[in-house]
């Protein structure tokens, strides 16, 4: 009996000791981890680097995603780096101030979502356009290791 009651003081010290084998997610280091994904989507925009797109996007063809304009909704990762791919000839000299950015992760540590807006100073076919104001919402997935995007919807204001 003796040895019955030491087992399962064993057992239940080996539990409490390795916090019932469930991993500590460390949330501040989450937060800067996906700020990085976060602040790599306007990297995008400003160098119309499609590697990087493809490294912080879901692969995923069931995701939807909205632009700024009505007819911005991208249904997959295909369509929307085509829609990328055929938007950045018209783009030039990009640059994208972003401001009021939040992000918050979940305890998991699996899922992330972040708000920025976003105020752009570019050249658009040809003539120079200041886009301000323009928010930012999204949500990030932990795939395989590593923070994407999965969803994310781009507006103005109205009356912007």
């Amino acid at each position: 009996m003796k040895n019955v009651y030491l087992f399962t003081c064993l057992i239940i010290a080996l539990y409490l000791g390795l916090g019932g084998c469930t991993p500590k997610i460390d949330i501040a280091m989450e937060k800067i981890n996906v700020k990085k994904v976060v602040d790599q989507f306007a990297q995008f925009w400003e160098t119309e680097d499609m590697a990087l797109l493809s490294k912080i996007m879901a692969h995923d063809s069931n995701m939807i995603n909205f632009g700024s304009d009505a007819s911005e909704i991208f249904t997959g990762w295909e369509n929307f780096r085509k829609s990328a791919e055929s938007m950045m000839p018209a783009f030039e000299n990009t640059k994208i101030k972003v401001r009021d950015q939040n992000i918050r992760v979940h305890a998991s540590g699996q899922v992330a979502w972040f708000t920025e807006i976003w105020d752009w100073d570019l050249m658009y076919g040809g003539e120079h356009a200041v886009m301000s104001n323009q928010r930012l919402s999204g949500v990030l997935e932990r795939i395989n290791g590593k923070w994407v995007l999965v969803q994310f919807h781009n507006s103005v204001p109205a009356g912007a």
